[in-house]
């Protein structure tokens, strides 16, 4: 048993059930990934995972970093990846601070606290005005997304790194009793944005679940996610804040197999919708930045937020001898929590299916983090941009235009991304076939 198998063995092991024959997981290649860190195995081991829980007794390295490299063109043309205020800027004390500003009121919020033009030299120039640690925490306070750049030692040292060290990389917790379910079609309510959640919904859509979207008109999204994680899935909107749309989500949720709640923890409870209403037999996965617990519990973040704020930047840089910022080659802590996640939902909706109960999987990023820095390193390496391999994207027509993006790491796509809020906001026709 080589290095990733045993990596699998042991995610396995978080999971209630019989153990999966990891053994018999063949290989094809490894991904490649340049890193401080050990991405190619933690890649692999997650994607490995997932692919056994689905019943596929392979993955193709070049199909992973593929995947990972949210390769998508439109009509030809690369879609961007960062808006123009997004990025690393130098501070007072020469170090780094990270904006996050995808989203056009967090990039408005932070010209506002900045008390600035909205350019990058205007920017830049106000936060030299400003203690890195006292600007990230303004910035934090106002809802917007900020991380100074700290070092491994730093970070390891800090309260919330402290409070969150020892949380495994997958929790599962039998919430209530239920029967066993008898559904043969999996229905996945899929309420996420940007990367990992829809990872994580998609992976079930490639294997044929029925997983629908929600999300709300009136909410922002980066249109390269949408694009990359769309396919296979129906999508559509509801807006919460209103009574009427409440109750369409409640029937919903009542139906589905699988909740995925990868918007900041307490933002749909905040609508009273939490894994305490689940229906009896259903498997709840949160998916959080930061996690649920400690002094930074329920923080806003994503993964390149995460890497500044945990050391790993930091550390790739100074690994790489590098003049510039380098975090990990690609968004790996969202590629890897979203297989994870749906790693640990399908066994548990198949473990369900057995013993019955009510389940609920938490991870995270920063867990996911934790896992991978525990693996080994910072080494030395040299930077490479990865390249995903042209035989692993598909194409479609599609109400965005002619779209290339990258085939699932299992299973397929049977139908292509469209524009969020294109479908209704139910489930098809079906018997009901659950037990009890």
């Amino acid at each position: 048993m080589n290095r990733v198998h045993e990596l699998i063995a042991n995610i396995d092991r978080l999971t209630p059930g019989e153990s999966l024959d990891v053994e018999q997981l063949r290989i094809l290649t490894m991904p490649g990934f340049r890193s401080a860190f050990q991405v190619d195995d933690a890649t692999m081991a997650s994607a490995g995972a997932m692919n056994l829980a689905f019943g596929q007794d392979s993955v193709d390295g070049d199909r992973v970093r593929t995947r990972c490299t949210t390769s998508v063109l439109l009509d030809e043309e690369p879609i961007p990846g960062w808006a123009p205020l997004s990025g690393y800027y130098d501070t007072a004390d020469g170090r780094l601070l990270q904006l996050h500003c995808n989203f056009d009121h967090h990039a408005q919020g932070a010209v506002r606290r900045l008390d600035c033009d909205p350019n990058r030299e205007s920017v830049q120039a106000a936060i030299l005005d400003w203690d890195p640690v006292e600007l990230e925490s303004a910035l934090i306070a106002d809802g917007m997304i900020a991380a100074y750049l700290r070092t491994l030692d730093e970070w390891n040292a800090h309260p919330h790194a402290l409070a969150t060290q020892d949380l495994p990389l997958i929790s599962v917790e039998r919430i209530d009793d239920a029967p066993p379910r008898t559904t043969t079609t999996t229905r996945v309510l899929d309420t996420s944005r940007v990367l990992a959640g829809p990872v994580a919904g998609q992976v079930f859509a490639s294997h044929g679940a029925d997983v629908l979207r929600v999300g709300a008109a009136h909410l922002p999204s980066v249109d390269l996610c949408v694009m990359a994680t769309g396919a296979g899935k129906r999508n559509t909107h509801l807006d919460l804040r209103n009574h009427e749309d409440r109750a369409v989500m409640t029937a919903l949720l009542a139906d589905a197999d699988v909740w995925i709640d990868a918007y900041r923890p307490t933002a749909l409870a905040s609508h009273g919708f939490e894994p305490a209403m689940l229906d009896a037999g259903q498997v709840a996965v949160r998916l959080s930045a930061f996690d649920t617990i400690g002094p930074w519990a329920n923080r806003r973040g994503f993964d390149s937020i995460i890497q500044s704020t945990t050391g790993i930047v930091s550390a790739g840089t100074e690994a790489s001898n590098s003049d510039a910022p380098t975090p990990l080659p690609v968004q790996a802590l969202d590629y890897m929590t979203g297989f994870l996640a749906a790693f640990a939902a399908k066994r548990m909706v198949d473990h369900q299916r057995v013993h019955g109960g009510t389940w609920l999987v938490e991870v995270s990023l920063l867990r996911t983090r934790n896992w991978l820095v525990s693996l080994g390193g910072p080494t030395t390496f040299a930077p490479e941009k990865p390249q995903p391999s042209t035989e692993h994207l598909a194409n479609f027509k599609t109400d965005f235009g002619m779209l290339r993006v990258p085939m699932p790491v299992g299973g397929r796509h049977d139908t292509a991304p469209s524009p969020l809020g294109r479908h209704q906001p139910q489930w098809p026709p079906a018997p009901d076939e659950r037990g009890g």
